[in-house]
């Protein structure tokens, strides 16, 4: 899932650079795209940036916010769109609200300010993009549908020739053929069968994935599946990992071939017809029988649920509302509850996959194989329903532990940030609140984070810094108690001297005693 992309609209040049070295961490989700000290500027970068985001100021030289903002919303009426004002009336707030603001950012603002607005816009933003998704995944279902309709040469209307047309222009197409008899011995019927299916489908769409192509995959009849590409992209690596991950994960012998450069689509199902005769088997078996097109609907269906799950995992997880994650998880698992055997068994992979991607794109992108998403194994055809929930139940615990995990190494990460900081600011106020907006969090969350890492609070951790600071000072320098307190940030002698006193069991001046003593 990509970051969102920001555009800051703001005249104030150190106003500016703050949002942006803000934003620019990475931590917050969001990634600056662009720049612009006025609403005319900022206007013409709309249509080549495409923010997701806008922040922008009211009050700005040769064109303000509130007729910039009224020009983007003619070309981009569903932007999300923040005011940044240090006007805090009525008519300001009017405005936006009629401009179809989020929000306001009133300035002067502290970094838990800005935290807070962009947080509401992440979720806004995951909001839109799951919608996105879902409406993208309707196109493709319509388009897999017409594509199979065109291939076995069912009835179609002509307008569905253009539209096949569109999406295989330029395209490579690729024939791959399921062994009949592999089929028939890892399978009881039609029922089993869509679960070899789908996760033969998730096996080749990972193998393509990982070698960074572009592809699409179509279940044509109930063994053979069209895999479109960009032309001359399949190189013979990935021809031949393919048939040997089928075989690998599901003991299945599976044909491979090149149709080549796709046709009209008028001429595709008689393409079809001469490509699978000559990767078919050689013994014809019985097929499996059934309505082709509306196994392949469901297999489709299948793939969209997966990319469906992901998208709600990985905005939780983005968006920090741990609670989501777990109802989420929670309400899948009892949905499949309620499930067919067959759908159960589908159901409980497709959660599987979806958790395994969601480890493999935030968890530990960088050392997982392509195949990572794949359980190593999946739910067996002569398993019970228990036996499919219990499977699925321990996905999920294996899925929460590696979320876990992936936050411990954050706040660990995060822990030490705040160490360092209180380090090299112990002989100033250095309040808890100043060290949670210096490492971006949640001043509260901050607290209990620092108190299970460190085993102390956050207060008792800065005095013994200071303490062991002064305890230095007193061995090594002829300074004056007064002169150490100021040093390690009291500006009290007196409560200095108590403090050190319950420390060290001693005050300051018999601690430099006993340490002069031979």
């Amino acid at each position: 899932m990509r970051s969102g992309r920001v555009l800051i609209v703001e005249d104030q040049l150190n106003f500016r650079k703050g949002l942006v070295k803000m934003l620019q961490g990475g931590d917050l989700g969001w990634q600056v795209v662009g720049e612009a000290g006025n609403g005319q500027d900022a206007l013409m970068m709309l249509d080549e940036l495409q923010p997701d985001l806008v922040l922008t100021d009211i009050r700005m030289p040769i064109m303000d916010g509130i007729e910039f903002v009224g020009h983007l919303r003619k070309n981009y009426p569903e932007m999300i769109v923040i005011i940044l004002t240090g006007y805090k009336n009525f008519e300001y707030a009017q405005a936006a609200v009629r401009l179809g603001a989020l929000d306001i950012l009133i300035k002067p603002c502290t970094e838990e300010d800005v935290r807070q607005i962009m947080n509401k816009a992440s979720e806004r933003f995951y909001e839109k993009y799951a919608h996105q998704q879902k409406q993208h995944l309707q196109m493709q279902l319509q388009q897999d549908q017409d594509l199979r309709a065109v291939l076995l040469d069912l009835p179609y209307e002509m307008s569905t020739l253009a539209d096949v047309n569109r999406v295989l222009a330029g395209k490579e197409l690729w024939l791959l053929h399921l062994n009949n008899e592999d089929l028939a011995n890892k399978s009881n019927g039609k029922r089993d069968v869509s679960l070899l299916q789908f996760a033969f489908s998730n096996i080749v769409e990972e193998l393509v994935k990982g070698a960074g192509l572009e592809a699409r995959l179509v279940l044509v009849e109930h063994d053979t599946f069209l895999l479109v590409t960009e032309f001359h992209q399949l190189d013979e690596s990935l021809q031949s990992s393919i048939p040997t991950a089928s075989f690998e994960y599901l003991k299945i012998h599976t044909g491979m071939v090149s149709m080549g450069l796709a046709p009209s689509a008028i001429d595709l199902a008689q393409l079809y017809v001469l490509t699978k005769e000559a990767v078919s088997d050689p013994i014809k078996l019985p097929a499996i029988t059934g309505g082709e097109a509306g196994s392949g609907i469901l297999l489709s269906q299948h793939q969209a649920r997966v990319r469906e799950m992901e998208v709600g995992l990985m905005s939780a997880i983005l968006v920090g509302q741990e609670d989501s994650l777990h109802v989420l998880l929670n309400r899948v698992l009892e949905e499949l509850s309620l499930a067919s055997p067959e759908e159960m068994r589908i159901g409980a992979l497709s959660l599987s996959i979806a958790m395994h991607g969601t480890i493999q794109k935030q968890f530990d992108p960088a050392d997982l194989p392509a195949l990572a998403r794949l359980p190593n194994e999946m739910p067996q055809n002569n398993w019970t329903s228990k036996e499919v929930l219990d499977w699925a139940a321990e996905q999920v615990k294996y899925f929460l532990l590696q979320f876990n995990q992936w936050q411990a190494s954050k706040s660990d990460n995060v822990v030490e940030r705040a160490i360092k900081y209180i380090e090299e600011h112990y002989n100033e106020e250095c309040r808890l609140t100043d060290v949670a907006t210096h490492i971006h969090l949640n001043p509260s969350y901050f607290s209990v984070v620092f108190k299970k890492a460190t085993g102390e609070s956050f207060t008792r951790f800065v005095t013994r810094v200071r303490m062991d600071k002064a305890a230095l000072l007193l061995r090594n320098t002829d300074m004056k108690i007064f002169e150490i307190a100021c040093a390690i940030g009291f500006d009290e002698p007196n409560y200095f001297t108590n403090v050190f006193k319950q420390q060290f069991q001693m005050s300051p001046k018999e601690y430099r005693s006993s340490k002069l003593t031979p």
